[in-house]
């Protein structure tokens, strides 16, 4: 994959994955439950429903996102009834994440749609040699490195 054609190619292809995983984020999932939420606070949902008792500060670690952009995640979940705050029992100052009944139902679905998901992918991968996931991960987060020091404009 030399020629700069291939690259730009896979460039392209790249950025039509990108943009499919895009819309799919900003379609409202119920899962019939309500209010309607996003791709992205439903993953906000699973993150704290993985992580017992995470605080805002280990969620956006985790998500690889900004400390502020959790924390508006987390107000509107709250708002909508999917997750609670509360301070942590062994300080005054930390208040950690917990799902509610309505969170917890959003996490077991989820969860059952991931294990749909999972037993497809693996079905992919079954045509690429081994040690192929290995490679993708790699190469991912070199991606994410370059992203990360793309020069300003």
């Amino acid at each position: 994959m030399e020629k700069a054609t291939d690259m730009d190619q896979l460039c392209e292809l790249f950025l039509q994955t990108i943009n499919q995983y895009t819309l799919l984020e900003k379609r409202t999932h119920t899962y019939d439950i309500e209010p309607k939420i996003y791709l992205a606070e439903i993953h906000t949902i699973v993150a704290i429903g993985a992580h017992e008792n995470i605080n805002v500060t280990s969620l956006a670690k985790l998500q690889g996102t900004s400390k502020s952009a959790v924390s508006q995640a987390v107000s509107k979940l709250v708002k909508k009834g999917f997750i609670d705050k509360k301070v942590a029992p062994d300080t005054d100052n930390e208040v950690i994440l917990l799902l509610t009944e309505k969170g917890k139902q959003v996490f077991d679905l989820h969860e059952k749609q991931h294990a749909w998901l999972r037993t497809q992918l693996v079905s992919i991968f079954q045509k690429y040699p081994q040690g192929t996931i290995e490679i993708l991960s790699s190469l991912a987060i070199d991606i994410q490195s370059v992203w990360e020091n793309i020069p300003e404009a």
